[in-house]
């Protein structure tokens, strides 16, 4: 009785324990597993084309506009608005600035990073519901 009770401490030790870490790897994995807030095509866009000024080092004129290492502070309504403002911008030619366009003509996003970027700020406004 002794030996049987025994056995069956250490089966459910072990099984608790298998259990415990089972659980914690299944909550990293979660946790690794959660998108980003910026998808990684847009943060490259961003990287090159807008940081210089609107990243933690930026101006200040243009990060009271848009400060883009702030991004997860703004609210849902507020990153679709900035979204598409950064859409307008971009595709009236207004971002980068034109003193920048013209002595950093390589900061200027093409045109299918536009898309990207207009695409981005479309799939950022909240759904409406038809009744």
């Amino acid at each position: 009785m002794k030996n049987n009770f025994r056995y069956n401490s250490v089966f459910c030790l072990i099984a608790a324990i298998f259990l415990f870490t089972s659980v914690q790897n299944i909550s990293c994995q979660i946790v690794k597993e959660q998108p980003s807030p910026i998808p990684e095509n847009i943060n490259k866009i961003f990287m090159a084309s807008c940081l210089g000024c609107h990243g933690s080092n930026g101006k200040l004129l243009a990060l009271a506009k848009l400060n883009l290492s702030k991004w997860d502070e703004y609210t849902a309504a507020e990153k679709a608005k900035k979204a598409s403002v950064i859409c307008s911008e971009v595709t009236e030619g207004k971002m980068p600035p034109k003193s920048v366009r013209k002595s950093k003509p390589e900061l200027i996003p093409t045109k299918e990073q536009t898309e990207f970027l207009c695409k981005w700020a479309e799939s950022l406004k909240p759904k409406t519901e038809v009744k």
